[in-house]
């Protein structure tokens, strides 16, 4: 990865009595920026984590930067599994833009440092459906991006108020680090990728 654009970090849990996760993710380099792909696979155990690696396989094979037409070839693959929600961002360096969409329940929040060391948020809109099962209609949203913003997606084995008061300080390994700590429900696998943008600002 481009250190100029991203640094990032991933934090996972795998559900007491299970010895492999079902959540995985990617961060990838592409020709525009970098793509973060976010997989949930649905339940726990060796059939979840088999739909995660389909999807992550899909994706991480996948040459072009446009994440719709990423998600339906997630989808394509799943189908021969139990499925999964799958949440991705696309971070465009040219346009200095974020431009993301989730389907199912994979949770992203974008937070903007202000003064006085507070963050505003916005949140994914995320949309109903099963990538592998039932794929609606997609609709990405693109939003600029400033120096210093932070991504964050969490898997459904992290609390949704993880974002709340969240404490953006130190790298992004840190954030992702006390994050899980603080939020995993801990009867479920959870994933949290964290990535600061360090591209230039708008």
């Amino acid at each position: 990865m481009d250190e100029r654009l991203l640094e990032w970090a991933t934090a996972t849990r795998v559900r007491p009595g299970e010895r492999v996760a079902g959540d995985r993710a990617i961060v990838a380099q592409a020709s525009v920026g970098a793509i973060i792909v976010v997989v949930d696979g649905v339940g726990h155990g060796p059939a979840a984590a088999r739909a995660a690696r389909v999807a992550v396989r899909a994706a991480h094979l996948t040459a072009g930067a446009d994440i719709a037409a990423l998600t339906r070839r997630c989808h394509r693959a799943l189908r021969s599994t139990r499925g999964a929600a799958v949440s991705l961002g696309l971070v465009a360096r040219a346009r200095r833009s974020l431009t993301w969409l989730g389907v199912g329940n994979v949770e992203g929040r974008l937070l903007r440092p202000t003064p006085g060391g507070r963050s505003s948020q916005e949140s994914l809109a995320l949309t109903p459906g099963l990538p592998g099962r039932d794929l609606p209609d997609l609709s990405p949203r693109t939003i600029a991006l400033d120096r210093g913003d932070l991504l964050i997606f969490a898997t459904d084995g992290v609390a949704q108020c993880f974002a709340d008061d969240l404490d953006v300080s130190g790298s992004t390994a840190a954030i992702a680090k006390r994050t899980m700590a603080r939020h995993w429900k801990a009867d479920d696998d959870a994933l949290l990728v964290v990535a600061r943008y360090l591209g230039k600002a708008q």
